[in-house]
């Protein structure tokens, strides 16, 4: 996750290098750290019978938020510490960041005789170990891991067993992939291929089908991602009219007809190439920016998990 060096100053090396986070324990509590653009996320396990549910931790929490400058967030439930720590422009300050946002709180932890147990139930009996649960990782005794992965794992049967309303989704759908067709055009008149709004596009027309249509399954899904590529298509459609509208309005030329003709105005004037060219490029800048939120849909339609012991 980061160069040895750099590790060896967080927190006194006490925490291991997993690659993709750090865990371990430091002066007795368990702490998680992992990055999530564009912040490090910060979890440590501490709980007080002295400080019902974490309520004075909370107010020192808030006070040495105000005096972090990279410390965006800092909250407490009742057995945890969450915290989301800006990342430095230079790797190399990294360790003086994290170190200046989690010591005085541990400090805080030590004097204040707080234990570190399970992240779920507090328990300081039983053994911990981390577990990955849907891509962040935490502290847990087995005993919740367990309770845990049922709770998963009946949300999964109940999702998989709620069926949208498909036409009104559809409907939703060509909603909202209108906001990411327009934002297209917008982007497309400033002299940029939009890559970004068919993102947009993609995510107001999956939001759409889901507010529509009450659930997003996975045939709502399915409809969403075609409705985005047709719209795409006639927004960059839009767009080139546009241009062939601004160009031949002083010869009596229609948007109407421009876009009607489109085809034949591209042809005659050796652009045919250039249009498909942008829209090739638009699509394939759509996939990059909106792949993520795709698969991720269709993982939710479904009610997919990963849990795993580490």
């Amino acid at each position: 996750m980061v160069k040895e060096k750099l590790r060896a100053k967080i927190l006194d090396g006490s925490l291991q290098d997993y690659k993709t986070y750090l865990a371990g324990c430091y002066r007795g509590y368990h702490i998680v750290i992992e990055f999530r653009q564009p912040y490090y996320i910060v979890t440590i396990n501490a709980s007080s019978t002295n400080d019902a549910n974490n309520e004075m931790l909370r107010e020192f929490l808030a006070q040495h938020k105000g005096t972090v400058k990279k410390l965006a967030k800092a909250e407490a439930n009742t057995h945890k510490v969450s915290l989301s720590v800006a990342a430095p422009n230079l790797q190399k300050n990294l360790p003086d960041v994290l170190n200046n946002s989690i010591a005085p709180i541990i400090n805080y932890l030590v004097n204040g005789n707080y234990t570190s147990g399970c992240e779920n139930c507090g328990d300081t009996m039983q053994q911990l170990h981390c577990y990955e649960i849907n891509g962040l990782h935490h502290y847990i005794c087995d005993t919740c891991a367990k309770e845990i992965e049922a709770s998963l794992q009946e949300k999964q049967v109940n999702i998989k067993m709620q069926k949208s309303q498909f036409i009104p989704g559809l409907i939703g759908a060509f909603l909202g992939s209108l906001l990411g067709a327009a934002l297209w055009i917008l982007i497309y008149r400033l002299g940029y291929i939009a890559g970004l709004a068919g993102a947009v596009t993609a995510i107001c027309a999956l939001k759409g089908y889901e507010m529509f249509g009450k659930h997003l399954d996975k045939k709502g899904v399915i409809c969403s991602v075609i409705i985005m590529v047709a719209m795409i298509f006639f927004a960059n459609k839009i767009a080139w009219s546009w241009e062939a509208f601004d160009a031949l309005k002083d010869y009596g030329y229609t948007f109407s007809n421009c876009f009607r003709y489109l085809g034949d105005i591209l042809e005659a004037s050796g652009l045919t190439g250039s249009y498909y060219g942008d829209l090739g490029i638009g699509y394939f800048l759509t996939l990059i920016c909106s792949i993520g939120n795709i698969i991720n849909a269709f993982k939710t339609s479904a009610g997919s998990y990963s849990m795993k012991k580490m």
